[in-house]
């Protein structure tokens, strides 16, 4: 039979009917999850010349009930059914997608199977490009046992070629259109598939990032869904409000549609709250702590609206966050990559600093990206310097005082920035005051050893093995490479580390020094700068004696030799490296304070090339970290009788060997 079809207010070739066949196959697909399917197969069968003779568009919905033909198939632009895409078709597409065919075929059949009652039936359709005015029909449905669904073939494919079918050239639009329906019906196990493969809405959407959350406000359900897009999408962010039906009633713009972070993301709000609603909006919704209304004053609509909104704030803000985070800590990486972070000292408080600023900065980045967006390397690295100037002075507050004159900041977000800022401080302190606490105490043991139970301690078991747990003493810079080794053995131990698998396999010469056993060998960990600000390595080689050894020739000579042996291995002998050698006793015997070199380098005795040789007592070490620690120890004010009581109860009455060995097993842990 003939179904003619009623065109209203303008004809079918003006409606705006699209000439893209990818966007007319995404018609044919909505239709059928429109129609409650839970699966839709695209396929096409090639005509062995490389082009289509047919394309098959396959679901498993609900078909088109025959009784209701007239007022759905047969009503053009008036169609029931209202669409669901990013291009989220938020009003009816009134029946133009059935015609979309046109658009790159002549004809379509639909082959479709609804329920009646208690049977189910089948029958079809035929539209024709060339009479657009009315479509065959079956004069009757015949029951059939098939499960209910609509199949619709297109035939008389005009200018479309294999290649335009293949799934790789589909995906893109398809994932555009798709993906979010897809994520938001995963437990629903929906599918669509494109000539047997299944399209993955995970290329388009960040899964681990997007969530689904489901709340009830005064007895009314929500679906609300945070979609986070892989991909930049051209639409503004906005949250999307749908019916039971998933009709669009309404839309918001979020509050992040911002440029200078990639946080794609969309909203969708799905609740029979808004049925029969339309034209629904947020926007003008004001919570209630903004502006002081009471919420017996309100509708009941309205109240649960704004629970709502708050709602949805509070869900977008715990995945910005999250997002904003990872991207933070990315970017502060990269400030740092770039050299935009100020200069701190290669020591303990430096690292401190360092760790202060970049918490903050990335508490600051979180806040808003737009502080750092697109500064110039000199303004990033301007920026930076002052923050930490703020920082670590007495103005440290006032850095959120700056930012509010720069961010807009919510309630919320003061707190939380002011309480970063105190967080960091009170742990910059704690950290200071159990790191001088730590290390004075071990300078305090060390003097009770080395000056009051110097005869019960000796090199290898009592002073060695503080120095090797310790050897921040002779300079923050220094790590412990190896120590009490024969020297040979710590030379290829030294050459593994700058060269790690690669190191040459280079014959040291043999010598005699190398059978001597080295006390400590340290390796700068970093590099640093020479007279003409060229970067060279510096290593140090530290000489413990036991503390009733007085340092004289003898204990000297012996380092002379480890210097001797260096310089002599081609391995080591680089203008580009620098070495310290340091001997260490109680006391330092007149000659070889008669050798002092009044360069400015306290205890230096020899000084060729790159090669320096030190004699210090155990006073110097002890007294250079006291002027080197001043300023905090001053401000710490820590109680030095109470170490020093501390430490003797550890020891106890009964001085020996064993106690003295005990004590620095403590100070070892």
């Amino acid at each position: 039979m003939k179904l003619e079809l009623s065109v209203k207010n303008q004809s079918i070739e003006t409606s705006g009917i699209t000439k893209d066949y990818k966007e007319a196959l995404c018609e044919y697909i909505w239709n059928g999850f429109e129609a409650n399917a839970t699966q839709v197969m695209l396929s096409y069968v090639d005509n062995g010349m490389g082009g289509v003779s047919e394309v098959i568009i396959e679901d498993n919905g609900d078909g088109i009930n025959f009784a209701s033909l007239e007022d759905t198939f047969g009503t053009f632009l008036a169609s029931q059914k209202s669409g669901l895409s990013l291009q989220l078709k938020s009003r009816a597409n009134k029946g133009k997608g059935r015609f979309s065919f046109s658009a790159f075929a002549l004809n379509a059949t639909w082959e479709t199977t609804f329920s009646d009652e208690n049977s189910r039936k089948t029958y079809k359709i035929i539209l024709d490009d060339v009479n657009k005015k009315e479509c065959d029909v079956s004069d009757v449905p015949t029951l059939t046992e098939k499960p209910t669904g609509t199949k619709v073939s297109i035939l008389g494919i005009m200018d479309l070629t294999s290649s335009n079918m293949l799934f790789e050239e589909l995906e893109e639009t398809f994932l555009k259109s798709f993906a979010w329906y897809l994520y938001l019906n995963k437990n629903k196990n929906f599918k669509l598939l494109v000539n047997g493969i299944e399209l993955d809405y995970k290329k388009y959407i960040n899964d681990e990032l997007s969530t689904t959350e489901k709340i009830v406000i005064d007895n009314n359900s929500f679906d609300i869904a945070i979609v986070i897009w892989n991909k930049k999408i051209r639409e503004n962010f906005s949250t999307y409000y749908l019916n039971e039906a998933g009709i669009v009633c309404g839309k918001d713009t979020t509050t992040f549609n911002r440029n200078t972070v990639d946080f794609n993301h969309s909203v969708f709000v799905s609740s029979k709250f808004f049925y029969g609603k339309t034209n629904v909006s947020l926007s003008d919704i004001q919570n209630d702590e903004d502006n002081q209304m009471v919420i017996e004053e309100t509708t009941k609509e309205k109240t649960v609206l704004k629970k709502l909104k708050k709602a949805i704030q509070s869900i977008i803000s715990e995945i910005l966050n999250q997002y904003m985070s990872g991207q933070a800590e990315k970017a502060i990486n990269g400030m740092m990559e770039r050299n935009s972070f100020p200069d701190f000292s290669n020591d303990i408080y430096g690292e401190m600093r360092k760790k202060d600023l970049a918490i903050v900065a990335k508490e600051l980045y979180q806040l808003d990206s737009r502080i750092f967006y697109k500064l110039k390397p000199v303004q990033e690295k301007s920026f930076l310097g002052f923050l930490n100037l703020l920082l670590s002075s007495e103005e440290r507050e006032n850095v959120l005082t700056i930012v509010e004159g720069i961010v807009e900041l919510t309630p919320q977000q003061r707190s939380e920035f002011a309480g970063i800022l105190k967080r960091t401080r009170l742990e910059h302190v704690i950290s200071a005051i159990k790191l001088i606490e730590s290390r004075y105490t071990v300078v305090e043991a060390l003097k009770k050893i080395v000056f009051d139970y110097s005869k019960y301690a000796n090199e290898r078991d009592v002073i060695q093995k503080i120095v090797e747990q310790h050897y921040w003493l002779f300079g923050e810079k220094y790590r412990l490479v190896v120590a009490d080794k024969q020297m040979q053995k710590a030379l290829q131990e030294y050459l593994y580390i700058l060269y790690g698998d690669t190191s040459p396999n280079a014959k040291l010469e043999p010598d005699e020094e190398s059978a001597r056993r080295m006390d400590i060998f340290a390796c700068a960990n970093r590099n640093t700068e020479d007279g003409f600000e060229t970067e060279i390595e510096e290593n140090l080689i530290v000489e413990l004696k036991a503390p009733l050894i007085v340092l004289n020739k003898k204990v000297l000579r012996q380092i002379e030799d480890y210097m001797d042996f260096i310089r002599k291995q081609p391995s080591f002998n680089s203008q580009l490296r620098r070495w310290k050698f340091v001997a260490v006793c109680k006391a330092v015997d007149a000659d070889i304070k008669s050798r002092y070199l009044n360069v400015g380098k306290k205890g230096l005795v020899t000084q060729i090339e790159n090669y320096e040789i030190y004699a210090l007592t155990w006073d110097d070490v002890f007294k250079s970290f006291e002027i080197s620690h001043s300023h905090i120890l001053e401000r710490l004010k820590l109680d030095k009788e109470a170490i020093a009581n501390e430490i003797n109860e550890k020891i106890g009455n009964n001085i020996s060997k064993t106690t003295v060995i005990g004590l620095a097993k403590e100070l070892t842990k």
